[in-house]
């Protein structure tokens, strides 16, 4: 077979696409073929699953939970679809990285969302990254009730499967006093990466790839069998302590039979941003009484630090928390998980980064008994917050 695999051409690509970049690289088979399948595949689940263009399934299951929200006389279960009936029918595949979110939810105990979008417009996440990549002045972080509100509107028991590929998301029970009640927002992104990383590298191996890497923005990888020349595929860690370039490490693939690899990052490191009052709390939240104030002293508490530089405080990082609705502190940079399944890479990597403390055996035990499959899962990078 070696002598074989090196006279085997080497056939690689690399297109923008779902908000990043995909790479493959293989051997054996017809390799335009091969590339042009893959680009259809990303395409497709692009359509799909993107947040930014309104025909998506995920945009459609959005809007419907926003009109419900804007009381137009919409069922606060959701839309009726044209097909009839509450909620909206969807793919076979979204029905299923559906059902992997919540099954990934629920074990996880909520560490990863695929709802955490309100929450994440909530603290203005792309505003923070852009404004301290420019060094200028960071958003304010929102006052207390505002994150209480954002956070109801991410529970994850919003999203439901209401019939035979039906989905529906509702609106949160009670609303918080002084704040605008935000709408659900779904975002598969979390686990849509690894999804099709894995479904670009299956496509390859059944049309005729002996040997196959894809990479969607480097953060989600799929292998299988080895490069042409016999050797392992190599695929390199960054370290978020480090220049942009930096490598912390290289994990050779597959590990012990686990082909799909997920990294999980706060490549910006500490952030500031609080509002200009911490420790009293917006007006609003003083008007509101007590609930409130136990809610800004939370917030005190969960996220921040006295920072004399900046006059206010210095939040941990920009990674949200979903269960507490405030940046993470725990402490964490980086993590990285070789798994059986790239959605399952996905939930954990990102779930650890909130949480280093989850017992990946039992999120591994749960999404096999969903699934019905047997499935594995490794941590093989973590990187800590430095001191």
């Amino acid at each position: 077979m070696a002598g074989s695999a090196e006279n085997a051409p080497t056939w690689r690509s690399s297109f923008p696409a779902m908000g990043t970049r995909v790479d493959i690289i293989g051997w054996g088979g017809d390799g335009m073929a091969i590339v042009n399948a893959v680009v259809g595949v990303v395409a497709r689940h692009e359509d799909m699953w993107s947040v930014y263009r309104p025909s998506s399934e995920v945009s459609r299951l959005n809007a419907a939970v926003r009109e419900a929200a804007r009381g137009s006389g919409v069922s606060r279960c959701g839309a009726d679809s044209a097909q009839g009936g509450p909620g909206l029918v969807v793919s076979e595949e979204t029905d299923r990285l559906l059902r992997d979110a919540l099954a990934l939810a629920e074990a996880t105990g909520g560490a990863f969302n695929p709802l955490i979008g309100s929450l994440v417009a909530a603290w203005d996440v792309k505003g923070m990254r852009a404004a301290y990549v420019a060094g200028a002045p960071l958003p304010p972080a929102p006052c207390g009730h505002v994150v209480e509100a954002a956070l109801r509107a991410s529970s994850w028991g919003l999203l439901s499967r209401v019939g035979e590929r039906r989905w529906a998301m509702g609106l949160p029970a009670e609303p918080v006093a002084g704040a605008d009640a935000p709408s659900p927002r779904l975002d598969l992104g979390g686990i849509a990466k690894g999804y099709t990383a894995d479904a670009c590298r299956d496509l390859a191996v059944a049309m005729g790839a002996r040997g196959v890497l894809v990479s969607v923005g480097t953060s989600s990888v799929s292998v299988f069998g080895t490069r042409a020349d016999g050797s392992s595929w190599r695929a390199g860690l960054r370290d978020p302590h480090g220049a942009p370039t930096s490598v912390a490490g290289v994990v050779e693939l597959p590990v012990g039979g686990l082909a799909s690899l997920s990294t999980s990052g706060d490549n910006l490191g500490p952030l500031g941003g609080v509002c200009a009052d911490p420790v009293a709390g917006c007006a609003a939240e003083r008007a509101a009484g007590g609930a409130a104030g136990a809610v800004s002293d939370r917030r005190v508490r969960e996220t921040s630090r006295e920072t004399s530089r900046l006059g206010g405080r210095l939040l941990d990082h920009h990674i949200i928390d979903p269960r507490t609705g405030y940046p993470a502190h725990a402490g964490v940079r980086q993590v990285s998980v070789v798994a059986s399944s790239g959605v399952l890479a996905e939930a954990l990597s990102t779930a650890l980064l909130v949480d280093p403390s989850l017992d990946v055996s039992h999120v591994v035990a749960r999404w096999a008994r969903v699934t019905g499959a047997p499935a594995s899962a490794k941590v093989v990078g973590l990187v800590r917050a430095a001191q």
